[in-house]
């Protein structure tokens, strides 16, 4: 008699990419000598670091682009990279273009939970005010959902990665053991980036799955309004406000949902938190990368310092620059023993 093969339902948390934006004090040797597999893209001021495969892939590991504006820098410069991807070679690579670049801070964080041995076809965020998007096979499967904008400070991702590998053929990236493998990608820019951790609990805290069929505490009213708001058919403004409110409450608080793949996700993303802050603590420290207001509150301190004033034009409406600046005057006045109104 065949023995089955029994599914391992495994959860594996990682940072899959960094994203930085500095001062570029000059132009990197690494680019310079087109050493290593580096590609120069002059129409977008663009250099790209790659690996070649077999096959004819070509995966991008590193990007440098020489932005043409930026509020302050002079020479503004955006770096790109997934550590996961990166080998002795590559990061010998990556440490020459850092070592040109000051005032780096995080611009962008993207996290990425693989999801192993569940299929997640019928699986959504109970999320409101927010872009949907789902993309599907021609054979009609799902293949890609997002939730946000793709300029917003999130934007979450869900990917069947199994027909992903499959599809570049690297079916040697699949494990033996694997049956179906997801991934779930956390992007965060700007106020997010700091907030990342809060950010997965609360919002994996809402990834569902409708379950209706054996609770007979919600009607059948309900029930069909739950499957239209699960199928993204249901029009709030069809109904009374306080019905709206009713269903969305519902919705947010996971009532006729299933959470179980979320409490195991939330559970594996704690058991490896420490790791995943200390592997984001050490690139941070190895590259002289600092939070976003952080870094350029040091940035106008220079600025204040050397012109001896502080009639520097900002503005007004992006918060990290504008926490940045304020900090950085109240440390030139603290500095300087002067009143507020001095």
């Amino acid at each position: 008699m065949k023995q089955e093969k029994t599914k391992t339902v495994r959860f594996r948390w990682s940072i899959d990419m960094i994203n930085e934006v500095g001062n570029l004090r000059r132009v990197p040797v690494a680019l310079i000598l087109q050493t290593g597999e580096w590609i120069c893209r002059r129409e977008n001021y663009m250099w790209q670091y790659v690996r070649r495969y077999e096959n004819g892939d070509i995966e991008t590991l590193i990007t440098v682009q020489r932005l043409k504006f930026h509020k302050h820098f002079d020479n503004p410069v955006w770096v790109q990279y997934n550590p996961n991807h990166l080998r002795k070679e590559d990061i010998e690579q990556l440490e020459r273009v850092m070592s040109s670049v000051d005032h780096a801070h995080l611009t962008r964080v993207d996290l990425a939970c693989d999801i192993y041995n569940i299929p997640l076809t019928k699986y959504d965020f109970g999320l409101f005010n927010l872009t949907r998007e789902i993309r599907r096979t021609k054979s009609g499967d799902l293949e890609t959902r997002y939730w946000g904008a793709g300029r917003s400070e999130r934007l979450i991702r869900l990917y069947d990665k199994k027909r992903e590998r499959t599809a570049h053929k690297k079916e040697d990236d699949i494990p033996e053991w694997a049956e179906d493998w997801w991934r779930l990608e956390f992007q965060f820019r700007q106020g997010k980036v700091e907030k990342w951790e809060e950010e997965i609990l609360d919002k994996m805290g809402s990834f569902q799955v409708l379950a209706l069929d054996d609770n007979d505490d919600i009607s059948e009213v309900d029930k069909a309004v739950l499957r239209a708001v699960n199928d993204d058919k249901f029009n709030f403004k069809n109904v009374g406000k306080a019905y709206a409110a009713k269903i969305r409450k519902m919705v947010r608080e996971n009532v006729g949902f299933d959470t179980t793949v979320a409490d195991m996700a939330i559970i594996a993303f704690k058991q490896q938190q420490s790791e995943l802050k200390a592997t984001l603590e050490d690139l941070m420290i190895k590259y002289n990368i600092r939070p976003e207001v952080e870094e350029l509150t040091r940035y106008f301190e220079i600025v204040i310092d050397e012109s001896m004033a502080i009639d520097y034009k900002l503005d007004e409406n992006d918060v990290a620059y504008r926490k940045a600046f304020r900090k950085a005057i109240k440390n030139w006045r603290d500095d300087k023993q002067l009143s507020p109104e001095q």
